[in-house]
């Protein structure tokens, strides 16, 4: 078993404590994945009167450092899988913040999808849309973003990012209103050879969000996951 216990990090003026039960969660705050001069630019570009979108939230990285910048109501949090949902929301409590948890995956679609399972810890990232025979699934709901705005009564959000392991293109397209009437940054983890088992191409993204009228930079590489920032 590994102890719990607790990790601060503060980037951009927003100290965040992170809580530790697991391996996959040690090892995944240690270094925040390689991922802190994303949340750097991230943190640096919000304002206050932002309302900030994290889809594919895991246990609350970046949620709970924007929730940390931007104060109660301003941030919502999609995260499907429920040990992760749970941690994500122990995480906001642990630093005593204020955040939406919406226990859904974003996508193209409205209903249900198997989701594939890469392990039972809660900070696992590799979760996925099934694409194939996995062996290990699990069932939840998905909505087109522009759809679970109107029916929930959701704030509409000008920054999201975006985390889904190649199903990059379906949130897009589930958004694609609200990126283009309210969104004014969008950052996105691209898993260029994950997309391809969705039958897209990393190629793709850019041309999306170009057509939605986002300037597209690639300001990150961590193996074969490109991260793009786009803004308006």
């Amino acid at each position: 078993l590994f102890s719990e216990d607790t990790l601060r990090h503060e980037i951009a003026n927003c100290p965040t404590d992170f809580r530790i039960g697991t391996f996959t969660e040690f090892i995944r705050f240690r270094d925040l994945s390689g991922e802190r001069s994303v949340i750097k630019s991230l943190l640096t570009d919000l304002d206050s009167n932002d309302i900030f979108y994290d889809v594919g939230a895991n246990v609350g990285t970046y949620t709970c450092f924007t929730a940390t910048k931007l104060g109660p109501d301003r941030t919502v949090a999609f995260e499907p899988v429920p040990e992760n949902a749970s941690r994500l929301q122990e995480n906001l409590k642990l630093n005593d913040l204020d955040a939406e948890v919406v226990p859904v995956a974003l996508s193209d679609t409205n209903g249900t999808v198997d989701l594939a399972l890469t392990g039972d810890e809660a900070g696992e990232g590799e979760h996925a849309i099934a694409t194939s025979d996995d062996e290990h699934t699990l069932q939840v709901e998905t909505a087109r973003g522009d759809s679970i705005i109107r029916e929930r009564g959701l704030p509409k959000p000008t920054v999201v990012k975006i985390d889904v392991e190649g199903a990059e293109l379906s949130v897009l397209q589930g958004l694609q209103d609200t990126l283009h009437e309210s969104c004014r940054l969008v950052y996105i983890e691209v898993h260029t050879e994950k997309i391809m088992d969705f039958g897209n191409e990393a190629s793709e993204i850019k041309t999306f969000l170009t057509d939605v009228d986002f300037e597209v930079t690639e300001i990150f590489q961590r193996g074969s996951t490109i991260f793009l920032r786009a803004s308006k």
